[in-house]
């Protein structure tokens, strides 16, 4: 779905008003399922409040009633969104651990690093993002911190909490910083 302007007072107004229409739709036409990322219900809920705003978008007055159309617009949306998360779970493999407490990826065993090189992979990889730290500014240079934190262990939660800003900004760090990294040749062949 592509971007469209803002909504005018009166779209916000219906779509405010219409909010429940999320939730009877999710209810009656889509199976939550907590246990598959994208089918929680936050998540569809998110996604059939944007569907919302599209209806209220797009809304034509002299076709039908706003909730008879909102409905269908928000029911079409989240089906395409839950067939979109059935061919990304496609890709997915899913780890488990074994009888034996070994790690298994789609049922198969996963061959295990050693812990020598474990740790020396680690220790090069945090020099390399330190030196990458010293070399960006603002968002990016959070992002490259960012990432040294969760390799070392922290959640993005807990690194919103050092930096007292909610989690989601963390995210927006780590994603910008990922942005400069992946064109940044030297840091790259560091990583070779």
């Amino acid at each position: 779905m592509k971007r469209n302007n803002p909504l005018t007072k009166e779209q916000q107004a219906l779509v405010e008003k219409n909010l429940s229409l999320v939730y009877w739709v999710i209810m009656e036409s889509i199976h939550v399922n907590e246990t598959i990322y994208g089918f929680g219900y936050e998540d569809l809920y998110q996604e059939g409040c944007i569907w919302l705003c599209h209806a209220a978008a797009t809304y034509d007055p002299a076709c039908s009633q706003f909730p008879t159309y909102a409905k269908k617009i928000v029911r079409n949306g989240l089906l395409s969104y839950c067939r979109q998360m059935c061919l990304k779970q496609r890709r997915i493999t899913y780890l488990a651990v074994g009888l034996h407490g070994e790690l298994l990826a789609d049922g198969e065993p996963v061959a295990q690093p050693d812990d020598f090189h474990a740790q020396l992979n680690m220790i090069e990889t945090l020099d390399l993002l330190a030196w990458a730290e010293k070399k960006y500014q603002g968002v990016a240079k959070l992002g490259v911190k960012a990432l040294e934190l969760k390799l070392k262990g922290m959640s993005i939660s807990d690194i919103a909490g050092l930096y007292h800003v909610p989690p989601p900004h963390v995210g927006a760090w780590i994603s910008r910083a990922a942005q400069k990294l992946r064109k940044d040749r030297l840091f790259l062949s560091g990583l070779l």
